[in-house]
């Protein structure tokens, strides 16, 4: 399989160096492209900081607000395959966050995983713990109605009726390029919020899930090293994992220079 990474980023551009050059300490052999979705008039600045750690640098700049932006990551992703990555040398392309810590090759982590697998961090169905706690599908939740016009959207149009229906938590991702290339023929690839229309639409698709614990935090009260809330990952607690043979290595989010 050929991997590579797509280093997607928008602030910070001291910190995104950062953690480039911890991606190159331990993929040393991948290819490291660039998702910049900031401010189109910083990209040019970007570039010129960053340039000398990626393969290659693209700027998403259709005319969307940062709350557009937050909830439509996949589609920002799906821009980006459209114009630039579809042309570009890899199989695979794993999704690598400006606030990740990365202690290891991503070749190591997802030993095994094959170029047409699609692995999504905290993939699990929407069972009734979820349906009750999480807000994107809660009864009661204002994004209720976008959940339920979703499911209404991929069963008229692909005879989705999946029970339960399947999430999973944007954090970290690989996603095959066949996956890209179906997703980008969905007609209304707004409906629906990406962390259950990702899963949903894989398997539509028939794409195989590579399943493997990351250490993705949902509703437990203890320390995870994977959180998609704004919650910080304690210094302290990444130390002693990294001290620990074979334990967690993939750490998020975390905003500040990690000095070794």
């Amino acid at each position: 399989m050929n991997l590579a990474i797509l280093f997607w980023f928008y602030k910070e551009p001291k910190i995104c160096e950062n953690r480039l050059k911890l991606i190159k300490k331990y993929n040393p052999s991948l290819k490291v492209y660039g998702l910049f979705g900031g401010k189109v008039s910083e990209a040019e600045s970007y570039k010129e900081k960053l340039s000398d750690y990626l393969d290659d640098f693209y700027t998403f700049d259709l005319d969307k607000d940062s709350d557009w932006r937050w909830i439509n990551g996949d589609l920002m992703i799906l821009d980006w395959f459209d114009k630039k990555g579809r042309d570009l040398d890899w199989d695979s392309i794993a999704i690598v966050q400006w606030d990740m810590l990365v202690f290891d090759s991503l070749l190591n982590q997802f030993a095994g995983i094959k170029k047409d697998q699609i692995y999504l961090s905290g993939l699990r169905e929407i069972d009734k713990e979820v349906e009750n706690k999480w807000d994107w599908v809660e009864p009661g939740s204002k994004e209720r109605q976008n959940y339920l016009e979703f499911l209404e959207y991929v069963k008229k149009n692909y005879g989705y009726t999946g029970r339960p229906p399947l999430c999973s938590l944007f954090i970290f991702q690989i996603f095959p390029r066949m996956f890209l290339e179906k997703y980008l023929t969905v007609k209304n690839r707004e409906v629906g919020m990406l962390e259950y229309k990702i899963p949903i639409y894989a398997k539509i698709f028939g794409i195989d899930f590579f399943k493997k614990d990351i250490g993705v935090h949902w509703f437990s009260d203890k320390q995870k090293p994977l959180n998609a809330v704004p919650k910080e990952i304690p210094r302290d607690y990444i130390d002693k994992r990294l001290k620990k043979k074979d334990d967690w290595r993939i750490f998020h989010p975390y905003y500040k220079i990690w000095r070794e």
